[in-house]
């Protein structure tokens, strides 16, 4: 199974930082999360340019409509783009989307393998209470799945790092029923 090392992020690098938690797993080049962010076309506000020293970041003065942070939708600020431009092996998969308990419960069983990684697209509302609007959109990976309790241990940027919760809260967390976005997850597999 995978083991993570955390890594916390900067503001609105979860992407950059969850990217980092996988390259740092298989020792391979660890980059900071300026740099991934630039490639995967990172919106910042004004003020981050306090902080942000890298060229290739975008500072706005207006809140985008899809929020500050990266913009992997794009094709030129993939993942994958990112992950061949530095030369790193490793492929991708598109969002896996889930209806079910058993979809996630099954896709884990079958992927949590020490060569893969999860990436995980959520809410985090179900750690904030559940209440509007608390929470962001947000990225970290799959620290660890226990079958026999279907509880899913969550490697997060954003201390606390390591994070419990139930395939349900899973389901809800990156379902469209929290803002109206589908969440899911990607599968990071040697290419």
């Amino acid at each position: 199974m995978p083991y993570y090392h955390p890594i916390p992020l900067m503001p609105y690098c979860c992407v950059p930082a969850a990217l980092q938690w996988i390259l740092y797993r298989r020792g391979l080049d660890i980059l900071d999360q300026e740099t991934i962010g630039a490639n995967l076309g990172l919106q910042l506000p004004i003020s981050g340019k306090k902080i942000f020293r890298n060229p290739g970041i975008i500072f706005t003065d207006k809140k985008p409509v899809d929020g500050y942070g990266t913009r992997i939708h794009i094709p030129e600020y993939s993942i994958q783009k990112f992950f061949d431009k530095y030369g790193f092996k490793l492929k991708i998969s598109d969002l896996y989307t889930f209806k079910t308990n058993s979809q996630i419960h099954d896709f884990l069983v079958e992927n949590m393998k020490p060569e893969n990684d999860i990436i995980l697209r959520w809410h985090t509302r179900i750690f904030k209470g559940g209440k509007e609007p608390e929470g962001v959109g947000h990225f970290s990976v799959i620290e660890d799945y226990d079958p026999s309790d279907q509880e899913v241990v969550i490697g997060d940027p954003d201390p606390p790092f390591f994070k419990k919760a139930s395939l349900g809260q899973l389901l809800y967390a990156m379902s469209d029923q929290v803002d109206g976005i589908q969440r899911g997850m990607y599968l990071v597999e040697n290419a």
